[in-house]
């Protein structure tokens, strides 16, 4: 009895194998290509971490997300900003283009209100580097601002040394390639 199940078993098995194999599909390697998946939180869902946005080797900037035990407000992350990555975000290859401030007068004061974030800097926002603008502006849009507006719709002002840059949004054309966070899927 037992010796007919295991032939049975066997049977089915070869049978199965054989299906899989005829079929013309070869096993392969496992292939690496690209960074790590992101993508988009829930919208309205408080998020936990804090989300940072350093300059990427292929150009433009790459997010990163720091574990946070409560929401994390633009205030908040933009002095983690200008901390610069920690070690591991260095390891992945991510740097920082923020200028060293001044030691007189380095304070950098971020104020929000409804859909916008301002940044008051003791350097000219014009004279820093496209991706330091983009660090400031994707960071300070994708943490919490008032009015639970989506990222690329909140107004980010950029000031300092009497000259300002009003108006600029984190867009997907700055993102590091193959980075570009996808829409949150809709119920019907």
């Amino acid at each position: 009895m037992r010796a007919r199940r295991a032939l049975a078993a066997l049977t089915l098995c070869g049978a199965f194998a054989g299906t899989l194999t005829a079929c013309g599909i070869e096993s392969t390697e496992v292939i690496e290509v690209g960074q790590p998946a992101t993508g988009a939180k829930r919208p309205g869902m408080p998020v936990k971490e804090a989300r940072l946005y350093f300059g990427f080797p292929g150009g433009g900037v790459l997010g990163v997300s720091r574990p946070a035990g409560d929401e994390v407000t633009a205030e908040e992350a933009i002095p983690l900003l200008l901390e610069g990555p920690n070690e591991a975000e260095r390891m992945r290859g991510l740097y920082s283009e923020m200028p060293r401030l001044p030691k007189k007068d380095s304070r950098v004061d971020v104020v929000t209100s409804h859909g916008r974030v301002t940044i008051q800097m003791p350097v000219d926002p014009t004279r820093i580097s496209p991706v330091a603008r983009r660090q400031l502006v994707c960071t300070a849009a994708h943490n919490s601002v008032p009015g639970n507006l989506p990222a690329d719709e909140v107004k980010v002002d950029l000031a300092g040394a009497g000259r300002t840059m009003t108006d600029q949004i984190c867009d997907n054309n700055y993102m590091a390639p193959g980075t570009v966070p996808q829409a949150a899927p809709t119920s019907p």
